[in-house]
């Protein structure tokens, strides 16, 4: 197949809020030196940007895949862009009210205070794929070549040095080809950003040994849907966080309300995935979680909106992976840099880009983009504050998984008191497909309590949640979702009740006559499934470019 071939400087491999701040910072730093280029204050030569940098994003538009809680600390967006309000920077809501509480079945016991690492006051609620719309345009009038409805699929090497990547085939005709073939993108340098678990990132880890010596990056999942009241008994700022209730044995986690407007508030669920229970459904959970009193008594005349799930790398300081190697830089979730202690990673991935930015910027001026310049980029991280904070918050994690008030508990006040440490030494983790019992271990004689009938109002089911996210694929093309053995599913469907037909919150997998059905046209891209198999025996491609869910809220 005949391809194009462009040549690049940087290419930025993903859209989100790392990349496009990278993007943006690199671009007003060659900016302000080529203004001193003309003044004549400034030293060498100019430095071209129009079509030499380019971000390429698989959803339909900046913003269609990105969903967070999301809660920004804005320090970080008054150093990229000091004039952001000015600028039209989305903020639905400044915190201006927080609590947390501990839910039992049907009561809560709210904390009395508030540890640092959870206050909030003054940080900005928004919708992230708003806030990287908003990205997007400012990256666009700084020249930056921006490419949506493209995935990356194919990192491209001369021997172990990154040269570039290929992008997706579009629209197979009845014969078997492509009517639009991808095009070779080569470039000095190409910086992945591709958010949790992304799919070259795992080719580039795997082929280059980076995280040799790392502990395994282990990850939650996050569900959430936004509710439009009639009357709200929260005020705008309001931000609330649950421990307890609907977790119980082997789930763990937490929840959130945040209020964006007078009239909107988000009701989101964080479930790790490192549960040994074999019908683990964060998606049903989030059900239960609104039928307590407390999150019923918020939206009870309410209706759900929007609806959305994500991962998120949860193993945070001891599963970054080496972050440079030739001809590339990993930055924002793909570099395992979410603050988990703060349920927060937005301001962690527009600094990563940021000092990503300022080596590559460092790079132009010498005209060195060698392994050992892109080195520099991992140095400044291990410099800044990112790695201080995951340091403190090292053993969050694990403590959670074992179980709050209990066990888990004690661990937590241990960490606040000593910056992190447990007096059980660092606590270890395994991949999250490794800890699924099976149905006779988990539950015996027992089953999973079913959820009440879905009403559409509290109770809502996948189905109806798929198209309130927008979801849609071009179902001409192949299935980007690959079963690799028959003899696994047969072996799974028998022993664990087939754990993918319950964990994917988008319904894709079904059991249909004794097999798992794929229905791929409702996938969410949330990848839980590349993680959670308990034989890794689904494949997880990248689908044609501008398919996936088209989130505006979330």
């Amino acid at each position: 197949m005949e391809r194009e071939v462009i040549e690049f400087d940087v290419i930025f491999v993903g859209g989100g809020p790392a990349n496009l701040s990278s993007a943006i910072h690199l671009t007003n730093l060659l900016r302000k030196h080529n203004e001193g280029i003309e003044s004549g204050s400034g030293r060498g030569e100019k430095i071209e940007i129009e079509d030499k940098i380019a971000v390429l994003e698989k959803g339909a538009y900046f913003g269609a895949h990105n969903i967070s809680g999301a809660v920004l600390i804005p320090d970080v967006l008054s150093e990229l862009l000091p004039d952001h309000k000015q600028l039209g920077c989305p903020i639905d809501a400044e915190v201006n009210k927080e609590s947390i509480y501990f839910l039992t079945s049907k009561g809560q016991i709210k904390v009395p205070f508030t540890p640092s690492f959870l206050n909030n006051h003054g940080n900005y609620l928004l919708s992230l794929s708003r806030f990287v719309g908003w990205l997007s345009k400012i990256a666009e009038q700084n020249k930056v070549m921006m490419l949506e409805g493209t995935s990356a699929v194919e990192m491209l090497y001369e021997g172990t040095g990154v040269i570039g990547v290929r992008t997706d085939d579009k629209r197979l005709q009845e014969n078997g080809e492509y009517e639009t073939p991808g095009c070779i993108l080569n470039s000095k340098v190409v910086v992945l950003g591709e958010g949790s678990n992304g799919t070259l990132l795992k080719g580039l880890v795997e082929k280059l040994h980076l995280d040799q010596g790392k502990a395994p990056s282990v990850y939650e999942l996050g569900v959430k849907e936004v509710y439009e009241l009639k009357s709200n008994p929260l005020r705008k700022g309001e931000c609330i966080h649950t421990l307890g209730y609907p977790f119980r044995k082997g789930l763990s986690g937490g929840g959130f309300i945040y209020c964006i407007s007078e009239t909107k508030v988000i009701i989101g669920l964080i479930a790790h995935l490192s549960s040994a229970d074999p019908q683990l459904d964060p998606h049903r959970e989030l059900q239960r979680y609104k039928q307590h009193p407390l999150i019923t008594g918020i939206i009870k005349d309410g209706k759900p909106t929007h609806y959305g799930a994500r991962t998120l790398p949860c193993g945070g300081y001891f599963s970054i992976p080496k972050l440079t190697s030739c001809g590339v830089m990993i930055t924002g979730d793909s570099a395992n840099l979410v603050d988990s202690q703060k349920l927060k990673g937005l301001h962690t991935a527009v600094k990563s880009g940021m000092l990503a930015a300022e080596v590559l910027f460092e790079a132009f001026m010498v005209n060195d983009f060698s392994e050992n310049q892109l080195a520099k980029y991992e140095e400044k991280l291990k410099k800044s504050w990112i790695y201080s904070d995951l340091r403190k918050g090292r053993n969050f994690t694990p403590a959670v998984a074992m179980g709050i008030p209990f066990l888990g508990g004690p661990l937590l006040g241990f960490q606040m008191l000593t910056g992190g440490a447990t007096p059980i030494g660092d606590l270890k983790t395994k991949p999250d497909y490794s800890t699924t019992e099976d149905m006779k271990h988990f539950y015996g004689s027992n089953s999973p309590d079913p959820l009440p009938k879905a009403d559409d109002r509290i109770i809502v089911d996948k189905l109806t949640d798929v198209y309130l996210s927008g979801t849609a694929h071009d179902e001409k093309q192949k299935s980007h979702i690959e079963l690799r053995d028959d003899a696994a599913c047969k072996k799974c469907i028998s022993d664990y009740k087939a754990p993918c037909t319950v964990f994917c919150p988008a319904a894709v997998y079904e059991l249909e006559d004794g097999k798992i059905r794929v229905n791929f046209s409702n996938c969410l891209h949330c990848k839980t499934c590349d993680l959670k198999c308990p034989f890794r025996n689904i494949v997880w491609n990248l689908p044609e470019g501008g398919g996936g869910p088209r989130y505006t809220l979330q």
